[in-house]
């Protein structure tokens, strides 16, 4: 059973994933799915009709779909689907929790078939459920997970500065006040002498 913990570290890994995936080999996984694959696409990534009609933007198109719609794994699993449909084919019996020898040995004709990139896609799809998978990110610096930088830290750097900016204004405020209020206590006390 899959934690909620570990399915946020799959989107997560999905979601650089998928940034890391050039927009040729999302186009073309995209245009060679079956059309019941292009419908569960469409319909995941929320493309409009005829997204598939017009090639120089359908990457586009599914990326941002993707992250609209925060579906970055739903998008990279059906992308990867036929990869993985061959896969397990291949696998047979292994097919359940293969081996890393297992892996080493269909990877390149896989790779040869359907590109590394969507290979790569598959990879992390199994990359916390499956031990042949985890050893094979681990063994194998070509397999390593793509990272980009967190959307969550390049809102919260944006916060910081946003806060910062607040606690200059607050501050300024403040010392403002402050002035005034010690302009008027001395003006009472000046007042106060007078009399």
């Amino acid at each position: 059973m899959t934690s909620s913990r570990d399915l946020i570290i799959l989107e997560r890994r999905f979601v650089n994933a998928l940034a890391a995936t050039s927009d040729e080999a999302i186009t073309t996984a995209a245009l060679a799915l079956e059309e019941n694959l292009q419908t569960v696409l469409a319909q995941s990534a929320g493309l409009s009709d005829g997204a598939f009609d017009d090639p120089d933007t359908l990457a586009s198109a599914i990326r941002e779909g993707a992250t609209r719609r925060k579906c970055a794994g739903d998008v990279c699993v059906v992308l990867c689907e036929p990869c993985t449909q061959h896969c397990i084919e291949v696998l047979a019996g292994a097919a359940d929790d293969p081996s890393l020898d297992d892996l080493n040995a269909i990877l390149p004709e896989a790779i040869e078939k359907f590109g590394e990139e969507m290979v790569k896609l598959m990879v992390v799809q199994y990359s916390l459920s499956l031990a042949g998978f985890k050893k094979l990110i681990q063994s194998d610096e070509k397999w390593a997970l793509p990272v980009s930088p967190s959307a969550v830290a390049a809102v919260r750097v944006a916060d910081e500065a946003e806060q910062a900016a607040k606690r200059a204004l607050r501050n300024e405020r403040k010392e403002k006040e402050k002035a005034q209020k010690k302009l008027a206590a001395e003006q009472r006390a000046a007042a106060k002498n007078r009399r």
